[in-house]
């Protein structure tokens, strides 16, 4: 399954630049139309039974804020222009 290779949380992007929660997702939003999902990110629905069960493995490691409902899973290149953008602010 692609959602599963390589990738990051919010919580773990916020963690890395030392930044307060939401700042990734503000970031994100900004930068949404730009983003392919399938590409740069993966949602996952905390409505759909699989998802629910990742997000749910998501948050017993420890890597999606514990009040998460739904779940933004950034690939490589999504990261990278998260990151990129987030640091030249």
């Amino acid at each position: 399954m692609p959602k599963r290779q390589k990738s990051w949380t919010l919580k773990e992007i916020d963690q890395e630049l030392n930044a307060p929660k939401g700042t990734t997702f503000r970031a994100f939003k900004q930068l949404q139309d730009g983003f392919d999902e399938g590409h740069d990110f993966y949602y996952l629905d905390g409505r759909n039974e699989q998802d629910a069960a990742e997000i749910e493995d998501l948050r017993q490691a420890e890597r999606v804020y514990a009040s998460t409902i739904n779940a933004l899973l950034f690939t490589q290149a999504g990261y990278e222009a998260l990151v990129d953008f987030l640091r030249d602010d």
